[in-house]
């Protein structure tokens, strides 16, 4: 079986041809103003000054303009200078759902590069406490570097296995990300190397032991969201399932983004690809003991 055949019973039949056309055309550019370094107005006059067609997303500071503007935007300085973030709106919409406060004890488990912490750090206006977490040392330096970018210097960064906050961290923090390392099939193209079956199992292994992690390191009365940029319900779906059936006592609170592209269930929302979008899975848990 290829992914090509497993989409197939992971999507209506009306729309399946849709989503599978959108792995191979280019999508809008996404972009979130940083408000650590700029305002709205002037990142936007900058890039209006610039040429660029843009338009406000609905959701937070969130722009999106067209591929073609894509060259131009990377090259100036609003980007260049940490004003401005590139990231796809799916993956915008993970951090925006934990919503985390400044006060808020937050962490942010599988970091790297760095985006949805900039984002994190922006809800938290800048200050606060914030923790980012990224075991692979090479990616570890890229998130140091992004955050630095971005003037989010005061952000507390770990080069450690997050699986370790179970034990180092138990019962810290109001809000905790998990935007699980996952077998990243939002990213298909001809030129993806698509996972086997035993390597998806082995992948939501350790998805199961990061969020017991985070449950573990979670208040009592905090939140997790749970993300994936992937389709399988083993690493989407059952990963849920396997914490509602762990020694925690938790419940799920209601997820909807009022997007064509949402799926609902009961355990989250799909996110399904198209032109702007990029496939994900968004859950959000509240631990109640």
């Amino acid at each position: 079986m290829s992914f090509k055949d497993d989409l197939r019973n992971l999507v209506a039949t009306d729309i399946f041809d849709k989503v599978w056309d959108s792995f191979f055309q280019p999508k809008q550019v996404g972009f979130f103003i940083n408000l650590l370094k700029t305002t709205k107005q002037d990142a936007l006059n900058e890039l209006l000054n610039l040429g660029v067609d843009f338009r406000y997303s609905g959701f937070g500071d969130f722009y999106v303009c067209d591929f073609k503007f894509k060259e131009l935007v990377t090259k100036s300085a609003v980007f260049n200078e940490g004003r401005i973030y590139l990231q796809n709106l799916s993956s915008y919409l993970s951090p925006l759902t934990l919503n985390p406060k400044t006060g808020d004890f937050v962490l942010d488990m599988c970091s790297s590069p760095g985006g949805k912490s900039i984002v994190l750090a922006n809800l938290m206006s800048g200050s606060g406490n914030l923790a980012a977490m990224e075991a692979n040392k090479e990616r570890f330096f890229k998130l140091k570097a992004n955050l630095k970018n971005y003037g989010c210097e005061w952000v507390k960064t770990y080069n450690k296995d997050a699986r370790s906050v179970a034990y180092t961290c138990a019962n810290k923090f109001d809000k905790i990300l998990l935007d699980a390392p996952c077998s990243s099939y939002s990213l298909y193209n001809e030129n993806f190397k698509e996972k086997s079956f035993k390597e998806i199992k082995s992948i939501a292994r350790l998805q199961k032991q990061l969020l017991n992690a985070a449950l573990s390191a979670l208040k009592v009365g905090g939140e997790i969201v749970y993300s994936t940029c992937t389709f399988y319900e083993e690493e989407n779906e059952d990963v849920i399932k396997n914490a509602l059936a762990s020694k925690f006592e938790i419940e799920l609170e209601a997820v909807d983004f009022d997007l064509k592209s949402c799926v609902k269930n009961e355990f989250g929302v799909r996110i399904l690809p198209d032109d702007l979008m990029s496939a994900f899975f968004i859950s959000k848990i509240k631990k109640l003991g």
